[in-house]
């Protein structure tokens, strides 16, 4: 008896310190084959890559209503390399935690983040673009626009950053707050703070911080947001003002967001737009999206030409993890002779 209780015993103190503590492994991979159009040249028959992703993230519960967090998101191989076609080790190289490294505390008061992650607007797509489509190219990607190899294979095209529609960072040094839900409404405030020379991280050629206010809604099929940043990262310091929302139908789910763009100097580089919907059929949804980006014809090119970006397709879900999908997407940039289509088939997993 004596020593069943004390196995019990033992046992319920295992129980109650995995009960506090745990870890989450999560991700995706999303590779396709079709074939891509680059103003005339056209690619042969090619493998892409839409997404690859690991993350790990945990909770810790320390007690009195406070936890803390971890969330760790590293690209898989080839989806870091700047150019998927290089041979070289060190390109292909995956870097731990590149994507996300943050750390957060969390209780009644919200949740305090510090490390690397999204900025608000880049976190807000997931909001504004409801198709579901795994694009190679997406309204909000970091960099859009591809070339290719001489053996026809697919590489993304370094800086290409004019064909974006809705811009969007992540900020490796940001500390951010969120304040508690309340009657639907969240409040969020992110600063990624100037760091001195000597430290030899962050952005010293800058003299203030880049801070982002963020207000959401969230009521029933509605969820909408607002997003001021002033940013100061580079020579040409901007304030960014993005509003997304999207409000499910029933029969369709409508996803829009807006954005402009002003510079220090008073110049309006362009503004954003975009539009998605995703329309549920059989087992699957078909997605759409049209985005356009109308450039003010300044001198400062940073961000974007006339761009329009119109896409559709259908995925397919195997499972509640597995889907198949089928896309067709434009890239049309006025005045360029670098003009991106893509027909693909994908197939995806996430777990």
């Amino acid at each position: 008896m004596k020593k069943s209780l004390i196995a019990l015993a033992a046992l319920a103190a295992v129980s109650a310190a995995s009960a506090q503590s745990t870890v989450t492994v999560s991700g995706a991979l999303v590779l396709g084959i079709g074939t891509s159009e680059l103003g005339t040249a056209t690619s042969d028959l090619q493998m892409v890559r839409s997404t690859g992703n690991i993350g790990f993230s945990g909770t810790e519960d320390l007690g009195g209503g406070l936890k803390a967090g971890f969330n760790v998101q590293t690209a898989i191989g080839e989806a870091a390399a700047t150019n998927v076609t290089v041979s070289s080790q060190a390109a292909r190289r995956t870097l731990l935690g590149d994507r996300q490294a943050h750390l957060t505390l969390s209780g009644g008061f919200g949740t305090v983040l510090a490390g690397k992650a999204n900025g608000a607007v880049k976190s807000i797509m997931g909001i504004a673009d409801v198709s579901g489509l795994p694009l190679i190219n997406g309204l909000g990607a970091g960099d859009s626009g591809e070339s290719f190899s001489t053996a026809g294979n697919i590489a993304i095209a370094a800086g290409d950053t004019n064909a974006r529609i809705i811009y969007g960072d992540s900020f490796v040094n940001q500390v951010a707050y969120s304040a508690p839900t309340i009657s639907g409404f969240t409040v969020s405030v992110g600063i990624v703070p100037v760091q001195t020379t000597s430290t030899g991280v962050g952005d010293d050629s800058v003299g203030k911080d880049t801070i982002s206010y963020t207000l959401g809604y969230t009521n029933g099929p509605l969820n909408a947001v607002v997003n001021l940043s002033d940013v100061q990262g580079g020579t040409a310091p901007y304030q960014m003002t993005t509003l997304a929302a999207n409000y499910d139908l029933g029969v369709a789910k409508i996803g829009v967001v807006q954005q402009s763009i002003r510079l220090d100097s008073g110049t309006n580089p362009g503004n954003g737009t975009a539009i998605t919907a995703s329309v549920p059929l059989g087992s699957g949804a078909i997605g759409f999206g049209y985005g356009r980006r109308v450039a003010s014809g300044s001198s400062n090119t940073s961000f974007g030409d006339d761009v329009k970006h119109t896409f559709v397709g259908y995925k397919h879900n195997l499972s509640k993890r597995t889907a198949i999908s089928a896309i067709y997407s434009n890239i049309d940039r006025t005045g360029t002779t670098t003009d991106f289509k893509e027909t693909h088939v994908l197939i995806g997993h996430s777990f």
